[in-house]
C-alpha cells in the first residue's frame, strides 16, 4: 500500500510538471488541446469537433472524446494515442515528466498477465494491469478520497473468506456498487471500478481458483455490472411495496383507462407499479417479473411478463430499460408509472 501511495504522489507531481496541454505539444497536437477541437486519435475521422481538453475539479487536466474514443488523463491519452499497455503508457509519461520509469514488482498478489494487451482489443473499456488507475480518476461525491475509502470498504466487506464463494461474493459487491450509482445519480468511472476490483482481488486471492487469472475475474466483474439491475436495498423496497398492495381492497386498486372491468390481476400489478413509483427517489424503479408475479397467488413470471406488456400498451407504465423474463434471470426491467393520482391516491381517469 505504501508503494501505491508513493506512485500516486509521483504521478500527481508528474501532472504538475507536464500537464496534458504541454504533453500534447510534443507530438505536434497543440491545436487539439482546447475545449472544442477535432479528435486527434488515429482511426477517428472527426468531421465535427468532438474532442475536449479541460481542467477538472481535482485540479488536473482531462480529455474527453464525445464520439467514441473515451476519456481520461495524460497516461490514458498516451495509451490511446500510441496503442500502449497501461504500464507502458505510465512509464513513458513518467519518463517525459522527468521521473525514472516505473516497473511494478512481480508478486503473488498481482501476477503478470501477458493477455491484457490482447484483451484490450475485445473490451470497449480500459483494463488496468496495476493499481495506478486509482490515481486522480475518482470523481468526488462529497470528496474523492471519501468515495475511494467507501469503495475500498465495499471491496473488503465482499471479499472471499473461503473457497468456491467468488461468484456469490462478487454478485453482492456488484449490487452494492449499483446502490452507490443510484445514490449519486451517475455511473462509476472505470478508474473507480478498478479501485474496487483491485482491492477485492487482493483480499480474495488466497481463496480464488489458481487456474484462473486476474483478467478472468476482472472480465466477469465487468460483465456482471452490465447485467445487474436491482441494487442492494431494492429487495426491501419491493417487499414493502408487495406488502402494501396485498392490503388494498379491489376498490383501492388503480382503474385502468379504457378498461374499467380489467381483471384484478392487471389492476393489482398496476398497483405494485404505483407503489414502487411512490417509493422511488426519481420516478423510475426496477422490477423483475419473478417479483411482479408475487402480487397475485397463482401468477407465473410468464403471466407477469404478458400482463406487463398489456399495461405498457394501455399507457399505465412505460419501460425505461428492458430486462429479461427468464425465471432465473437477475436482470430486472426499469419502469416508470404513468397514471396521475388524485388526492385519495386513486388513478384519475381521463374523460
Amino acid at each position: 500500500m505504501n508503494e501505491n501511495g508513493d506512485l500516486r504522489q509521483k504521478i500527481d507531481e508528474a501532472k504538475r510538471r507536464l500537464p496534458l496541454p504541454e504533453l500534447m505539444k510534443q507530438p505536434g497536437l497543440a491545436e487539439h488541446a482546447k475545449k472544442s477541437a477535432s479528435c486527434p486519435f488515429p482511426g477517428h475521422d472527426d468531421k465535427h469537433p468532438s474532442f475536449s481538453v479541460f481542467q477538472g475539479e481535482d485540479g488536473f487536466y482531462h480529455w474527453k472524446c464525445f464520439s467514441r474514443c473515451g476519456d481520461g488523463d495524460e497516461i490514458l491519452f498516451l495509451r490511446k494515442l500510441k496503442g500502449l499497455s497501461m504500464t507502458e503508457a505510465m512509464d513513458v509519461y513518467l519518463d517525459r515528466a522527468g521521473f525514472p520509469a516505473h516497473h511494478p514488482p512481480k508478486s503473488h498478489e498481482y501476477p503478470s498477465v501477458p493477455s491484457v494487451s490482447k484483451s484490450r482489443e475485445s473490451l470497449s473499456i480500459s483494463v488496468s494491469e496495476s493499481p495506478e488507475c486509482r490515481v486522480s480518476l475518482v470523481s468526488p461525491m462529497s470528496n474523492g478520497q471519501g468515495l475511494e475509502q467507501q469503495l475500498n470498504a465495499l471491496a473488503a466487506r465482499n471479499a472471499c473468506t473461503e473457497r468456491n464463494t467468488a461468484r456469490k461474493r462478487r454478485f453482492k459487491l456488484v449490487r452494492d456498487l449499483k446502490a452507490i450509482e443510484k445514490g449519486t445519480g451517475r455511473e462509476l468511472e472505470i478508474g473507480q471500478l478498478m479501485v474496487v476490483f483491485d482491492e477485492w482481488h487482493r483480499l480474495s486471492l488466497p481463496f480464488l481458483d489458481s487456474l484462473k487469472t486476474r483478467d478472468d475475474y476482472l472480465a466477469k466483474f465487468l460483465a456482471q455490472l452490465q447485467k445487474i439491475r436491482v441494487p442492494t436495498g431494492e429487495g426491501d423496497t419491493i417487499n414493502k411495496a408487495l406488502e402494501a398492495v396485498s392490503k388494498l381492497s379491489a376498490d383501492e386498486l388503480p382503474v385502468i383507462p379504457g378498461m374499467p372491468d380489467a381483471p384484478e390481476s392487471w389492476r393489482r400489478l398496476a398497483a405494485l407499479h404505483r407503489e414502487l413509483s411512490r417509493l422511488s427517489a426519481n420516478g423510475t424503479y426496477f422490477l423483475s417479473y419473478r417479483d411482479a408475479a408475487k402480487v397475485c397467488d397463482g401468477l407465473s413470471h410468464q403471466d407477469a411478463h404478458t400482463i406487463t406488456g398489456a399495461l405498457v400498451r394501455l399507457g399505465v407504465i412505460e419501460i425505461v430499460r428492458k430486462g429479461k423474463a427468464g425465471l432465473n434471470s437477475g436482470k430486472a426491467a426499469e419502469f416508470r408509472y404513468l397514471l396521475p393520482e388524485s388526492e385519495n391516491g386513486e388513478a384519475e381517469i381521463a374523460a
